[in-house]
């Protein structure tokens, strides 16, 4: 990695698989967007660390493939076939896991859905639609579904794998995927001012970009620094060996002041930019 990619990628990452182990072992952790990158990456890592994971995703053929890769290097996982599209499914899922896994000590909310389109290309698309269902609609109604049991055996914790573009202004042609991960992040840490009290911690990580797949459309990304889904599943073990409200690159707080100090010259800026930028 060069300089300025270790300048610009910073959150806070846990590569030490002693503290790791010390801290995730014996506990059962639920992953949602796991067949793929990040949610993949996490999987191995945390089971190889000894915990239980469960895996949430729509496709079953990876989830299965991903499960019996984990049992044959000797951990523990369970595959739950799942879609996120649809919130009202939600509810079914969460009891056929607490079924069969009375306790669940995490849950890491990595599902996402990212579209990159003009508004004027969009009107008859689901862009917004899709993008709600899943990094908003789908996780909310989950994580409820979740809760009661989660109190009642008395905490865990909640990682929030979001991104910088929450707390940045709000970029062209990225309205459905930034409005969407924006929502669910006010909502999570609205909540969380309630469940603290009661020992269920909420962490929010807000990731710079990675290189996944879901990137790979938007060739503006293809030379720019970027973490490993392995090093983004490190920030997640961080979030789970070390709990915080909040982790994420040092200069997101800059960013945040900013636009808070320069909110109308940011947005004319990000608009001239957008005009000057081919289709």
């Amino acid at each position: 990695m060069s300089l300025l990619s270790r300048i610009l990628l910073s959150p806070p990452r846990c590569a030490s698989a002693r503290r790791l182990r010390a801290a995730i072992a014996g506990k059962t952790v639920l992953i949602t967007g796991a067949s793929y990158g990040i949610g993949e990456a996490t999987s191995h890592l945390l089971a190889d660390a000894g915990a239980t994971v469960i895996l949430v995703a729509r496709t079953k053929g990876k989830l299965e493939e991903l499960v019996n890769d984990i049992r044959g290097r000797g951990g523990q996982a369970f595959a739950y076939p799942g879609d996120l599209y649809h919130a009202e499914q939600m509810p079914a899922l969460a009891a056929r896991v607490q079924a069969a896994h009375p306790r669940i000590d995490v849950v890491i909310s990595n599902a996402g859905k990212s579209i990159r389109r003009r508004i004027v290309d969009a009107w008859e698309r689901t862009d917004l639609e899709r993008s709600l269902a899943v990094n908003f609609s789908s996780p909310a109604a989950l994580i409820t579904a979740l809760l009661p049991r989660m109190l009642e055996q008395g905490g865990g914790q909640i990682i929030n794998v979001s991104t910088v573009g929450a707390r940045q202004p709000g970029a062209p042609r990225w309205s459905a995927y930034q409005g969407s991960k924006a929502g669910f992040d006010v909502w999570l840490r609205s909540i969380a001012c309630e469940l603290r009290p009661r020992k269920l911690f909420i962490s929010s990580i807000y990731m710079p970009l990675v290189r996944t797949r879901m990137i790979a459309p938007s060739r503006i990304y293809d030379r720019a620094p970027a973490l490993t889904p392995l090093e983004a599943a490190q920030v997640i073990a961080r979030a789970a060996v070390r709990p915080a409200d909040r982790i994420a690159p040092w200069w997101l707080w800059w960013c945040e002041l900013g636009v808070l100090c320069f909110g109308t010259l940011v947005n004319r800026m990000l608009t001239a930019l957008d005009h000057r930028r081919a289709p």
